[in-house]
């Protein structure tokens, strides 16, 4: 079954503001976690030795901005007291984080519980002309991902990104989409998996995330 939990951001809400002074020791982390959990339980950011903080870790939109200090390593895990009862941090993934100071963090579950652990990959969050009616596709599957969202046509290999602003074609502001997938390049048959309509308001913008679930590795749109 594919998901399908669009994640639509009210412009307004989330406008990017702009600073010529900008500190390089510190970033900012947004997170956001698939396949989705009705009631997604909050872990814990690794924010310096034996210290952390508290996270929530969504799936219908980006979680709150998380301002730390730049890490050597991108750590989240649970505090768990070890057999003499001492607090230990059990780390869940971890990534190097990039060079932009804004981060989006992609947390892809390896279970159906987060102590399963996750895949973690870290995106560019620095989105300066992600305004509204924009759709910014990203494909973190192993496939390539091709299709037409209203008046554009877009194709995204493993790890790429594209932002589109489509036209209405539909009465109403909706327009198509039609969405398709290629295993690899060697491969012919591209299949389609979805064909909807979806919204275009210069009031919202839209991410979406193509990727696959860990374990049965089937193609979800979130």
């Amino acid at each position: 079954m594919i998901h399908q939990s669009i994640i639509r951001i009210a412009v307004t809400a989330l406008a990017i503001t702009f600073c010529q002074a900008q500190d390089d020791k510190n970033i900012s982390l947004q997170f956001i976690a698939f396949p989705a959990q009705a009631n997604p339980e909050p872990i814990e950011l690794l924010i310096g030795e034996n210290k952390t903080i508290s996270i929530e870790i969504p799936s219908n939109e980006l979680s709150q901005e998380y301002k730390i200090v730049r890490p050597t390593s991108i750590a989240v895990g649970i505090t768990k007291k070890n057999e003499k009862g001492e607090p230990v941090f059990q780390v869940l993934a971890n990534a190097q984080p990039l060079s932009s100071t804004k981060q989006i963090i992609i947390l892809i579950r390896k279970g159906e519980n987060n102590s399963d652990g996750f895949n973690m990959i870290p995106i560019d969050g620095e989105l300066t002309n992600f305004s509204g009616g924009s759709y910014l596709f990203v494909n973190i599957s192993q496939l390539n991902i091709g299709g037409v969202i209203g008046d554009k046509n877009f194709s995204l290999k493993p790890g790429q990104r594209n932002l589109i602003k489509p036209k209405a074609t539909h009465e109403g502001g909706g327009c198509q989409v039609t969405l398709a997938y290629q295993k690899d390049e060697s491969e012919t048959k591209i299949k389609k998996f979805y064909d909807t309509r979806w919204s275009v308001n210069d009031a919202f913008r839209t991410l979406v995330f193509f990727y696959q679930d860990p374990e049965t590795k089937k193609l979800g749109v979130a």
